[in-house]
């Protein structure tokens, strides 16, 4: 039997040495394509708009910067567009209208919206308690305290007269003129507003890119962009209420969808040792006392921004109610009462599990 001559078995060993290189080449080349590069690598952008820093995190074959620029100045446009207190904001002009006002169809559709939501949560969500806010200096906190602003507590004259002219009742909508008259109602969006410029800005991000993924973050609200390298959980966690701002009472395990949170400690004032924070009770248009934390998960981060001041304003003891009717609008919640018990609807420990 023949063998091979010396010449034959290096270029064997060449060949087998180069198909080795050539596949540990591409099994490189597929694992930076997964996991780095663009479906991968994270960029980061902030900016400060709605009183709070928006932080956006997103990957895409996109330019990011491009991405995360028109979503700030989407966000910057709503801002100006519906701050309740700025002259120029098309708000303040329904507010202080004594007559019927021509709107756009943006602004009907979210008056409209806010009245639905008003409706469905028998009134714990009130988008239109401007005076009652105002009265607080609730309006302004961000730049009161800054300024170092000396708040007080309003007299039970003046809550009473604020809110003799507050209530969404009050509100008349011509769907046919397309008008709005607040008949001396102050409407404020506040407690919407961020949940709907964060579903414009996921609605930007996937115009640019369908594929992109990540999260952006508004103060206590997070909408998700996509799973993290687009296949594992984003773990979120759910803020202490009476602890450091790192510190949690619990996690959750997202790959879409929004969860916000609203808590005592966002926006308040200390007098007299009493805390007296921005989520007003439309009843008594005192601080609501059933809570100190409620967090949502939703789908739509309109109703997570929404249900989440909703949840804490009828907290504990009117908890049979939001633990029935809140799920049947896609809403799971995750309340803290004063005494520190978490409740939770029936779901919700569905997004508790990591392997989910």
């Amino acid at each position: 039997m023949q063998q091979p001559d010396t010449r034959e078995i290096m270029t064997l060993n060449r060949i087998v040495v180069g198909s080795v290189i050539v596949i540990f080449l591409v099994v490189i080349a597929i694992y930076l394509l997964v996991f780095s590069g663009k479906t991968g690598q994270y960029s980061d952008f902030e900016d400060y708009v709605f009183g709070t820093y928006i932080q956006i995190r997103i990957s895409s074959k996109v330019n990011p910067s491009t991405v995360s620029k028109a979503i700030f100045n989407e966000m910057k446009r709503l801002e100006k567009k519906y701050d309740t207190y700025s002259e120029g904001s098309i708000i303040y002009q329904l507010n202080h209208a004594d007559d019927w006002v021509e709107v756009d169809d943006e602004t009907l559709a979210l008056v409209d919206l806010a009245l639905k939501y008003a409706r469905q949560t028998e009134g714990a969500f009130d988008p239109a308690l401007g005076r009652v806010i105002d009265l607080w200096g609730f309006s302004k906190f961000t730049q009161r305290e800054a300024e170092g602003g000396n708040f007080t507590v309003p007299t039970l004259s003046e809550i009473r007269d604020a809110l003799a002219n507050s209530g969404y009742t009050k509100i008349a909508i011509d769907y046919v003129s397309k008008k709005i008259k607040t008949n001396g109602v102050w409407i404020d969006l506040g407690g919407m507003l961020k949940g709907y410029a964060l579903k414009r800005g996921y609605q930007i991000a996937k115009e640019y890119d369908p594929k992109c993924h990540g999260f952006i973050q508004a103060g206590g609200q997070i909408m998700i962009l996509g799973p993290k390298y687009n296949k594992a959980n984003w773990v979120v966690g759910i803020r202490d209420p009476r602890g450091q701002p790192d510190e949690n009472v619990g996690f959750v395990y997202l790959k879409e969808g929004s969860i916000a949170t609203s808590g005592d400690y966002e926006r308040f004032f200390i007098v007299d040792g009493v805390r007296y924070h921005h989520l007003i009770d439309p009843k008594n248009g005192l601080p609501a006392s059933g809570a100190i934390s409620a967090t949502i998960i939703c789908d739509d981060p309109v109703t997570a921004d929404v249900f989440s001041t909703a949840a804490f304003v009828l907290g504990e003891k009117t908890w049979l109610f939001t633990r029935t009717a809140f799920p049947t609008y896609g809403a799971e919640v995750f309340l803290v009462t004063p005494k520190q018990k978490i409740l939770k609807t029936d779901n919700f420990a569905l997004y508790e599990q990591a392997d989910r």
